[in-house]
């Protein structure tokens, strides 16, 4: 085999030859597939902060809501054991607007939705003729609240037994508008 035909067929084998490099093409190619795979880097990123975000706004509602939850339950055991009068129409006065509680409870954290003024909400439900449905909560209602036998009266606020209490907080969030909603029962005897 003669030497310029060996050297031929290594260059054949090698690709290019002596004058080898990168083509405009390959180059172009390389860089659109660089500036795809950076964008969904980026959006990724963006993605997990959004989702980091929501989550650590998730998780000060239910810490919030947990907290008055905590303060429900003292103050119905409070005012059980210290009321000789009728302890469910003290307890639904301490949970009224200008009540010693009140109806409402802010989140320091949280931004209130549009034309909302705080991110709480208190609610004692008093009818024992509502339903689920209705509140859009589980709480295995009607029941009869007043230890009467019937589930069919609608103001038990002066002779309740056990309340049904849904504590909402609705805030604007990274992700639009937010409610959480935590469904609990005070008892009072």
């Amino acid at each position: 085999m003669s030497k310029s035909l060996y050297t031929r067929r290594a260059g054949k084998r090698q690709g290019r030859g002596p004058r080898s490099g990168f083509t405009l093409v390959e180059i172009g190619l390389a860089m659109v597939i660089l500036t795809v795979a950076l964008m969904a880097m980026s959006a990724s990123t963006v993605r997990t902060h959004a989702l980091r975000r929501q989550n650590r706004e998730r998780a000060v509602a239910q810490n919030a809501i947990r907290q008055v939850a905590e303060e429900i339950h003292a103050l119905a055991d409070r005012i059980r054991r210290t009321t000789a009068g009728s302890w469910s129409q003290d307890f639904v006065d301490a949970l009224s607007p200008g009540g010693e509680l009140g109806d409402t409870f802010a989140i320091g954290e949280l931004n209130p939705q549009t034309g909302q003024l705080t991110v709480g909400s208190i609610q004692v439900i008093v009818d024992e003729t509502q339903t689920d449905a209705a509140l859009g909560v589980e709480l295995g209602l009607p029941r009869d609240l007043d230890s009467d036998g019937a589930a069919d009266n609608a103001d038990v606020s002066a002779s309740a037994r056990i309340l049904p209490i849904v504590l909402t907080a609705r805030w604007h969030g990274v992700s639009g508008d937010v409610q959480v909603r935590h469904p609990f029962y005070v008892i009072g005897y």
